[in-house]
Parts: structure tokens; C-alpha cells; sequence
């Protein structure tokens, strides 16, 4: 059974035609041309208390490529019970000009080192996800280094669509909204407003295609993404 067709089977079908709704709505609001994010996520679980994260992230200015950053990042994180997560890890981001190549030219690169906290909970079927994340940021351009502080608070809500949880065979909607606050004397950094349907094709692994609107200062701008997240349970193999 392909996606499409699952997604129309499904029993939940208002919840599909109010997330096509909202990125209809978003993406009207919006005048310029949309960008494109490609991500990878993954979380390999090691130990009943400790797993690794990475993830890779290819931003372009527009929807072919035309890249505006590439960010690499990687962090360890201690499962201090099943609703939550603490994270500490390196990011480095590398930035380019808007002028339609891919790679080049270069005309920034950030070191970041950070640490973060997320929370789960679950009310019926709708699952929530609070995550507080502090950022210490070394921005190198023109042979000069800047340091910042940024605070981010992340709330996300998950409904699955055809089943109770998130599990395999599920075709689920996410959404979230994330606030990005500069520690010094214009505190605003960014917002990023969020809506993607996916579908869990394993334990392991869910694909999700969305849209979001990113307001830095008072110009927002719309992005379409494509994100794969892969999340290995390596206990199993214990023993």
C-alpha cells in the first residue's frame, strides 16, 4: 500500500484536511519565493541511560540547489527517564552566498557547543514535546570571530492519524513553533513556525514532508523540507 493511498484510507481524514489547510494558508501568506531544507536526524540508542545524536542539514535559498547553509551537528544524550532527555554536543554550520552555486562562496563559518533539555508528554493521542536549548556560538567572518548567547524553546505536537501511537504504519502530523532569543540588548533572534505529515515505516525510521515560515526580524520567508529520521535501538544486539 503506498503513502498516498494510506493517507486516504485513513479513518482521522479532517486531521489531513487541516494540515493541507494550514499549509495552504501559510504558504499564501508568503510573497517571496520558497526555500528548501533536506534533513537527517538520527538517535542511536547505546545503553538503557545513554544514545547519540547526529544530524546533517542542507538549507538552500531556493528550491533547487542554491545553498544558504550546511549544518553539521552531534551531541550525547542521557535518558534520565523515558519523558526526559538531556543533551549536551558540538554544531558547525558553514554559510554561503545567495548567488544560485552550491558550495562556494563560503561567507561564514559557526562553531557551537550545546546543552538542552526535552520533556515528553502524552494526553490522549495528542503527543507534546517541550525542548529548552542554550547555545554558545563562535561566528568567524572577514578573519574576525563574534560570540553570542541564544536561548530556543521548542514546543512540538504529534497526532497520529490512523493509529493510537506512533508506531509502525502510522501516519501521523507534526507540528511546532520555535522562538529563538539572543542574550544581550535585542533579545529577538528568529521564529520558526512548523506543520509536516509523515509516516513511521519502522521503530526505526519515519519520513516526514512539511512546510515552514522562519520570521527573522520582520522578514519571514517559507521553506519546504524533507526530513528522514533513523533511530537505531542498538540494545537489542546485547547479548
Amino acid at each position: 500500500m503506498n503513502f498516498f493511498r494510506l493517507v486516504c484510507l485513513c479513518k482521522n481524514r479532517g486531521f489531513v484536511l487541516l494540515f493541507f489547510l494550514f499549509l495552504y494558508g501559510t504558504a499564501s501568506a508568503q510573497s517571496n519565493d520558497p526555500g528548501g531544507w533536506v534533513m537527517f536526524f538520527n538517535q542511536t540508542r547505546l545503553h538503557t541511560k545513554w544514545s547519540l545524536h547526529t544530524e546533517a542539514q542542507f538549507r538552500s535559498y531556493d528550491l533547487e540547489p542554491n545553498t544558504e547553509q550546511l549544518l553539521l551537528r552531534a551531541g550525547i544524550n542521557y535518558h534520565y527517564n523515558p519523558n526526559i532527555i538531556l543533551t549536551a554536543g558540538y554544531g558547525h554550520i558553514f554559510n554561503f552566498a545567495d548567488d544560485g552555486d552550491v558550495f562556494k562562496p563560503q561567507t561564514a563559518d559557526e562553531s557551537r557547543t550545546w546543552e538542552q533539555a526535552t520533556l515528553k508528554s502524552a494526553t490522549g493521542r495528542l503527543f507534546l514535546e517541550h525542548r529548552y536549548r542554550f547555545e554558545q556560538r563562535w561566528i568567524r567572518s572577514n578573519s574576525s570571530t563574534a560570540y553570542k548567547n541564544r536561548i530556543r524553546y521548542l514546543l512540538r505536537a504529534t497526532v497520529p492519524i490512523n493509529k493510537k501511537t506512533v508506531e509502525k504504519n502510522t501516519v501521523f502530523l507534526t507540528f511546532y513553533d520555535e522562538v529563538f532569543i539572543h542574550v544581550n540588548n535585542a533579545p529577538f533572534d528568529r521564529n520558526r513556525l512548523y506543520g509536516a505529515l509523515g509516516f513511521q515505516f519502522s521503530p526505526s525510521v519515519n519520513v516526514q514532508a512539511g512546510w515552514l515560515i522562519q520570521t527573522v526580524g520582520t522578514k519571514s520567508k517559507q521553506f519546504l523540507q524533507l526530513g528522514v529520521n533513523f533511530n537505531p535501538d542498538l540494545r537489542k544486539k546485547e547479548g
